[in-house]
C-alpha cells in the first residue's frame, strides 16, 4: 500500500521539484550579475517592512518589535496574494510557448506558475524564521502546527483564484486594469501594516469584517502566535477557499473547450 502510495505522489513530487528549480533558475537570471542574486527579493521586503513598522506604529497596546513582526507576517502574505491576483491576468496568453514546449496541460500551466509565486514565498518565509527564531523566539511554539492546514489553504485558493482571474480578463479584457488597480486600493484597505486588533467600528471595522484578506491575514498570525487562535477566522476563511476553488472548478470545466491551444 505504501509504495502504491509512493508511485502516485512520485510524479506530483518529481514535477514539483523541476518546477522549483526553474523558479530558482528564472529568479537568478533576473538578478543576473548582482552579488546578492535571489537574495534581493527577501531583502527588498525586510527593508519594506522595516519601514511601514517604524511609519506606521503609533499605538502604546503593541510594541515596536512586536508590530514589526506583525507587519511582517502580514506583507509577505499579502506580497503572495498580490501576486496570485495581478500576475495571472494574461498566463494563458503570453505562456503558451513555455506550456507548448514542456507539454503542459493549463492545469500544469497554472502549477507552474502557483510554484513561482511560491518560491518567493518561500523566500521570505525562510527571512521571517530567521528573525523570528534569533529575535522572538519566545513566541514560536505549539501555533506553528497551524502552519500545514494555513499554507494548504493559501495554496488551493491561490492556484484555484489564478485561473479565475485569467479566464475574467481573456472575456473582459478591461478587467486586467480593474485587478491591477484593485490589488493597489486592497493593500491599504486590508489589515498589513494597520492592527485589526484595535478596530472597532467605522470604515475599518467594516474593512476587516467584509474583506476576505484580513481573514487570511490573521491566519497567518495565528500561526506565529502573535494573535490568539480565533477559529471563527479559520472557518470564513475556509469557506472563502471553498469558494474560490468550487468557482475556479467551474470556470475550467466551461472554458476547457475554447482553450486549444495547449496540450
Amino acid at each position: 500500500m505504501t509504495m502504491a502510495l509512493w508511485k502516485s505522489i512520485r510524479p506530483y513530487l518529481s514535477a514539483a521539484i523541476r518546477f522549483f528549480h526553474i523558479s530558482y533558475i528564472e529568479a537568478k537570471a533576473q538578478h543576473h550579475g548582482a552579488r546578492l542574486g535571489v537574495l534581493w527579493g527577501p531583502l527588498s521586503s525586510l527593508c519594506f517592512v522595516v519601514m511601514l513598522s517604524l511609519i506606521f506604529h503609533h499605538s502604546e497596546s503593541m510594541p515596536q518589535s512586536d508590530f514589526f513582526l506583525y507587519v511582517f507576517v502580514g506583507y509577505i502574505l499579502w506580497s503572495f496574494i498580490a501576486e496570485t491576483i495581478t500576475g495571472s491576468t494574461d498566463i494563458i496568453q503570453k505562456r503558451l510557448d513555455f506550456a507548448v514546449h514542456n507539454g503542459l496541460s493549463v492545469p500544469g500551466l497554472f502549477g507552474k506558475i502557483l510554484v513561482d509565486r511560491l518560491f518567493s514565498y518561500g523566500l521570505n518565509l525562510v527571512s521571517l524564521a530567521l528573525v523570528a527564531i534569533v529575535f522572538f523566539h519566545d513566541k514560536l511554539g505549539a501555533s506553528l502546527v497551524l502552519f500545514l492546514p494555513f499554507a494548504l489553504m493559501i495554496v488551493a485558493a491561490s492556484f484555484f483564484g489564478a485561473y479565475l482571474v485569467n479566464i475574467i480578463t481573456i472575456l473582459f479584457p478591461d478587467t486586467r486594469t480593474l485587478f491591477q488597480v484593485g490589488v493597489r486600493f486592497l493593500f491599504f484597505a486590508s489589515p498589513v501594516f494597520w492592527s485589526a486588533n484595535e478596530v472597532t467600528g467605522g470604515v475599518r471595522g467594516l474593512l476587516t469584517t467584509y474583506n476576505p484578506v484580513s481573514y487570511f491575514l490573521s491566519m497567518a498570525r495565528q500561526t506565529m502566535g502573535i494573535q490568539v487562535f480565533n477559529p471563527s477566522d479559520w472557518l470564513i476563511a475556509l469557506a472563502v477557499t471553498a469558494a474560490i476553488c468550487v468557482a475556479g472548478t467551474l470556470a475550467y470545466l466551461g472554458s476547457r473547450n475554447f482553450i486549444r491551444n495547449l496540450k
